[in-house]
């Protein structure tokens, strides 16, 4: 079953008029964030890698090429960068607009830019999963909160409100692109749409989800909280 790998960065903001977004900085190993925070995974496993940007900040800062020279250090031949005219209102339109522009079917593994995990997965509606009470340093309230039931099925999604142990680690896969646009047209119009949403409401349509737990979480946030993270690294060392 093919699966394609999208990693959405279409949100714009006024700070990004001076400074590069700092998603597409360089980590202590010379690569860029938003490549870094898929590298966890296992890319073999995946037909295609999208990362989708916005046209007036590739222009402003040529993060098409900063890009592009990383997959070919990389050897990621199968990574492309998707560049959307106009910015989106949420991530969940972010990746709607990168599935119908680059026509993806089967399914989609939708990765957070800010933050890395390393992991297994199936090929099956789940959401990567963390314990709250396994991070140092955390800022519960910027998260989704997952319940899972004695069967390891999900059962609830919600945001900013601890509900369990467990949250999102920033991963999301859908077993058919298709699906995710149906339920994206029928939310999109909601204010501040969250991947969570689309979740929710396939849970309520009876579509299982499950949970993979995955490990070395690492949430770097903002910009602040990336530069507080490395601090508190070099550190301990």
């Amino acid at each position: 079953m093919s699966i394609s790998l999208i990693i959405p960065i279409g949100a714009d903001n006024i700070e990004y008029e001076n400074y590069m977004p700092y998603i597409f900085n360089f980590a202590p190993d010379g690569i860029s964030l938003c490549i870094k925070s898929i590298q966890g995974l296992d890319l073999n496993r995946f037909d295609n890698i999208y990362f989708t940007i916005l046209e007036k900040y590739d222009k402003k800062y040529y993060l098409s090429l900063l890009l592009k020279l990383q997959f070919k250090k990389l050897g990621l031949s199968n990574a492309k960068v998707v560049v959307l005219d106009e910015p989106t209102t949420s991530q969940a339109e972010t990746v709607y607009r990168t599935v119908n522009c680059e026509n993806i079917e089967g399914a989609i593994f939708v990765k957070d830019p800010d933050g890395y995990f390393c992991g297994d997965f199936t090929i099956a509606n789940s959401i990567a999963i963390y314990p709250l009470d396994k991070l140092e340093m955390v800022n519960p309230r910027n998260k989704s909160y997952v319940e899972l039931d004695d069967q390891f099925y999900i059962t609830n999604i919600i945001e900013k409100k601890i509900i369990s142990r467990f949250f999102n680690a920033g991963g999301y896969i859908f077993d058919d692109a298709a699906v995710f646009c149906k339920y994206y047209e029928r939310l999109y119009l909601y204010e501040q749409l969250f991947m969570s949403h689309i979740v929710y409401a396939m849970l309520l349509d009876n579509i299982p989800f499950r949970p993979f737990e995955v490990k070395d979480f690492q949430d770097w946030g903002s910009e602040r909280d990336y530069n507080y993270y490395l601090l508190d690294r070099l550190w301990k060392y």
